[in-house]
C-alpha cells in the first residue's frame, strides 16, 4: 500500500526552450502521482517570467507547489565542465546540485529530466529500499554496461577499477538518497571525474555518474524509464530521447506522440506549435555559444 502521508520533493532542470517539455511532465505527474503533497523544485536556466507564470496556472491541485531556483544559487561559483556537443544542454550537469537546496531531513528525493512524461505514482518509489545505494534508477538498455561494445559507456571502466560487464545507468530518472550522496560527495566527485576524464566523455554528466556510482546504484524496474524509440505495454514513466514530441522531426511512437499532447493540451500550452529544424538549429548556435562564455 502506497503511503500519501509524506511530502515528496522532485527536481527537475530546465531552460526555456524545453518549458513545454516540463509543463507536460509535472501535469502528468499531477494527474498520475495525486494523493501526496509534492514539492517541485525547477532549477531555471533562463526561463522567461511568461513561461513560469503559464507554469503556474497550469497547476491543477494543491497537492503541488512549485519552487524556482536560479542556477547562480544552485551551482554558486562552481564552474560547469564545458564539452563540444551543442546537442547536450549545460542543464543536464545542474542534478548534481540537488544537496544544495533540498530541506535539511529530507530522506530522498526524485529527479526527473524534463522529457520525461510519469504515468505511474511517483509515491510507489518512496517504498523503495536503497539497502547501502546511493541512488535507484534503470538500466540503460540501448548500452546497459560500462564496456559498451559501441563505446558510449565508460571507456575507462578498466581505468576506475570496474569491470566491462558492470550495469551502467540512465541518468534520466534518479532517486536519491541524499545522505549517502552527500556522504559519498557524489556532486565533487562527478565534476572532478568530467575534468579528469573528458576525452572518454559520452553523454555528459551521465558518463560522470556512471564513473562515480558504478555497482553502488540500486536498479529500478524499466517501466519507471522506459526510452520511446520503441512501444512497450505497462511503462510508468515515458522518457522522450532524441528528437521531442515538440519538433516538427519527431520520429518514434505516435501513440506516445499522443500521449504527451494529451497532457501538454491540459496546460497553458495546449496552443503550442510545433518547432522546425531552423528554429532548433538557432537554439543549438546559442547553447553552443552560452557553453564557450559561460
Amino acid at each position: 500500500m502506497i503511503s500519501t502521508d509524506r511530502r515528496l520533493s522532485v527536481v527537475y532542470a530546465c531552460d526555456n526552450n524545453f518549458v513545454p517539455l516540463l509543463a507536460a511532465s509535472i501535469k502528468s505527474l499531477e494527474i498520475n502521482s495525486a494523493g501526496s503533497q509534492k514539492d517541485i523544485y525547477i532549477i531555471d536556466d533562463g526561463i522567461s517570467a511568461s513561461s513560469k507564470q503559464k507554469l503556474i496556472e497550469s497547476i491543477g491541485t494543491a497537492e503541488i507547489t512549485l519552487k524556482f531556483l536560479l542556477v547562480k544559487d544552485v551551482v554558486g561559483k562552481i564552474t560547469i565542465p564545458y564539452f563540444n556537443n551543442a546537442a547536450l544542454p549545460v542543464t543536464t550537469f545542474f542534478r548534481l546540485f540537488v544537496h544544495t537546496f533540498i530541506p535539511e531531513g529530507t530522506e530522498r528525493v526524485l529527479y526527473l529530466d524534463s522529457d520525461m512524461i510519469v504515468l505511474g505514482n511517483i509515491a510507489e518509489l518512496w517504498e523503495v529500499d536503497f539497502g547501502d545505494k546511493i541512488v535507484a534508477a534503470v538500466q540503460d538498455p540501448g548500452i546497459k554496461t560500462l564496456g559498451c561494445s559501441w563505446g558510449g559507456g565508460v571507456r575507462n571502466y578498466a581505468e576506475l577499477g570496474y569491470q566491462s560487464e558492470d550495469k551502467y545507468l540512465n541518468a534520466g530518472l534518479l532517486l536519491i538518497n541524499l545522505k549517502k550522496w552527500n556522504e559519498f560527495d557524489v556532486c565533487t566527485k562527478a565534476l572532478d571525474a568530467a575534468v579528469k576524464y573528458q576525452k572518454h566523455i559520452v553523454y555528459g554528466d551521465q558518463y560522470c555518474l556512471n564513473a562515480v556510482l558504478a555497482n553502488r546504484w540500486l536498479e529500478l524496474d524499466p517501466e519507471w524509464n522506459h526510452l520511446v524509440d520503441n512501444e512497450k505495454p505497462g511503462a510508468k514513466l515515458l522518457h522522450y530521447i532524441g528528437n521531442k514530441p515538440i519538433y516538427t522531426n519527431y520520429s518514434y511512437s505516435q501513440k506516445y506522440k499522443d500521449i504527451f499532447f494529451d497532457y501538454l493540451n491540459k496546460t497553458a500550452w495546449k496552443d503550442f506549435k510545433l518547432v522546425g529544424a531552423l528554429t532548433r538549429r538557432v537554439r543549438m548556435i546559442k547553447r553552443f555559444v552560452r557553453k564557450i562564455t559561460g
